[in-house]
């Protein structure tokens, strides 16, 4: 199989965060968990998943968990639910970088003390 052009070779950096990445113990969270901790409705939790509402309902109504992609979708809510609870320790400035926040949600998030 040939590369495509301009392809950037894998270096020390990339090779160790490829490492971190897959070998990252973040706990994959249930649903139900968020379900039973948070207000999230159904709808809610499948787009956080990345599931269909079909399936997050038969997943947690039928306790049918999916056939496929489940170890993906509970990673997924596992991402999220570290974020619930860590995003206070995540630099402004990141957020800029990666999904950048409105002024509205930067003053939710992160908001200015008063002196």
């Amino acid at each position: 199989m040939s590369h495509p052009p301009n392809q950037q070779p894998l270096g020390d950096v990339e090779r160790s965060l490829f490492r971190l990445y897959v070998n990252c113990q973040l706990e994959g969270v249930h649903p139900f968990r968020l379900y039973q901790e948070y207000d999230f409705n159904y709808e809610q939790l499948a787009m956080i998943a990345g599931c269909s509402l079909p399936t997050l309902t038969r997943w947690m109504n039928h306790n049918q968990e999916p056939r496929s992609l489940k170890d993906v979708y509970t990673r997924r809510l596992g991402e999220f639910y570290f974020l619930l609870k860590h995003y206070e320790q995540i630099p402004v400035e990141l957020w800029e970088v990666v999904c950048p926040l409105p002024p509205r949600l930067r003053n939710i998030l992160y908001p200015v003390s008063e002196p």
